[in-house]
């Protein structure tokens, strides 16, 4: 709710029966909390807290520092990892999902009913962290969120990576800043067929400034064709958000100078813009998705513009990517710098164009056959630092450097 109070307006926000009251003067908020207690709290005091920092439902959320927001849960992760069996995290995990994340086994054992019990318990319990603070966590969870029913021993593995993962990831926080001209951006992508029914995974994400506050990964509802129709869906699945951010934004007095979404593939925006004069299908159920985005580009009320698949964002809720592009995607995601110490494993090193590359190389137990355009072991004897080699393309000529590498090959 918004009001105008001495020229500047004050806005209360609200879930179930708790308020956030702002406003530019702290006699205003003072009025408003008084006249509160004055009708609601007479039978018992209502409890009021005041300042830059706030405690609310597990989540800290830090207003102390202007022109940001740092919301974290720090204790609720150390909480749900205190019940957590021991079992669930060996060892150390960089990324929460490995690269067989969707893969499932018909014949894998099924979990009793008391791991069932707990393997749903803790999926929940991620799931809300997910969508609060923690969106680096949201495809893996949603992939669990659909084995809840019936999980299985690999489910249980998956599982004891991604809290493994946030183990090692505790003090992770999400802070959000807005620019100075309110330009909403979205990144919205599919990966195509990718679940055991076939269907698709849709993933969104949006911000506006430094910092994602709406993030998306689901598993699509209905089959389609090709990864053309996958990622209409994809756009049709985010469209309501795209919709709902511009119009409160709108409603809370800002001006919106324009709101986009970024997708890889040129023929779905094709089908978004044109509507049928670019489709020769008569599909009832994708049809009607492409006419209501197309509907809604036409009104001006969003456009689509064109991302390159590597610099696509949505990429995160999509596929479980790994090494730096996680990385990379996960410091814009949670607006962190991007993390300066070099993971164990990991090569780096700088070509001779002067750019620097890095490498993962957590699962490599061969040396790759020459002219691989991978890094190689040169020498892996134990505990000393080790130096590896790489072959490749550079300004279309075949390179090859010698890399550093800290920490002891697996």
């Amino acid at each position: 709710m918004n009001k105008q109070i001495n020229g500047r307006q004050c806005t209360i926000g609200w879930h179930v029966d708790d308020l956030k009251i702002s406003h530019v003067e702290k006699d205003v908020v003072e009025k408003i909390v008084d006249a509160l207690q004055d009708r609601y709290g007479r039978e018992s005091p209502l409890t009021v807290n005041r300042g830059g920092v706030h405690e609310y439902l597990g989540m800290r959320i830090d207003f102390s520092n202007p022109g940001k927001v740092v919301l974290s849960m720090i204790e609720y992760v150390k909480a749900m990892i205190i019940e957590c069996p021991p079992e669930l995290m060996q060892g150390s995990a960089q990324t929460p999902a490995a690269s067989h994340l969707f893969n499932i086994r018909e014949d894998a054992e099924k979990l009793d009913q008391d791991e069932a019990e707990i393997f749903h318990h803790l999926v929940a319990k991620i799931l809300y962290l997910a969508k609060r603070t923690r969106p680096d966590l949201l495809l893996a969870v949603s992939f669990l969120s659909t084995r809840v029913r019936d999980p299985d021993v690999d489910d249980w593995k998956k599982l004891g990576r991604c809290i493994t993962y946030l183990k090692d990831t505790v003090d992770l926080t999400l802070t959000l800043e807005m620019d100075a001209k309110t330009a909403i951006r979205w990144w919205v992508d599919a990966s195509f067929a990718v679940h055991g029914d076939y269907k698709s995974h849709t993933g969104a994400t949006m911000t506006v400034g430094k910092g994602c506050p709406i993030n998306m990964s689901s598993k699509q509802k209905i089959n389609t064709r090709s990864s053309t129709e996958a990622e209409l869906v994809g756009v049709n699945d985010a469209m309501s958000l795209v919709l709902w951010v511009r119009m409160f934004l709108e409603a809370q007095g800002f001006e919106v100078i324009e709101n986009v979404v970024f997708q890889d593939n040129q023929s779905t925006m094709l089908l978004e813009k044109n509507g049928r004069r670019s489709s020769g299908k008569r599909t009832r159920h994708i049809e009607i998705r492409y006419y209501f985005i197309t509907d809604n580009i036409q009104r001006g009320n969003v456009k689509v513009e064109y991302c390159p698949t590597e610099l696509m964002l949505a990429d995160f809720f999509t596929k479980p990517l790994q090494g730096t592009l996680f990385r990379q995607f996960r410091a814009r995601l949670l607006n962190m710098p991007h993390d300066p110490v070099i993971a164990s494993q990991e090569c780096v090193g700088t070509s001779t164009s002067g750019e620097t590359r890095m490498y993962d190389d957590v699962e490599r137990t061969s040396r790759p056959t020459d002219g691989e355009d991978k890094p190689t072991y040169a020498d892996v004897a134990s505990g000393k630092t080790k130096l590896y080699y790489l072959t490749e393309q550079v300004h279309g000529q075949s390179d090859r450097h010698g890399l550093t590498c800290l920490g002891k090959p697996k």
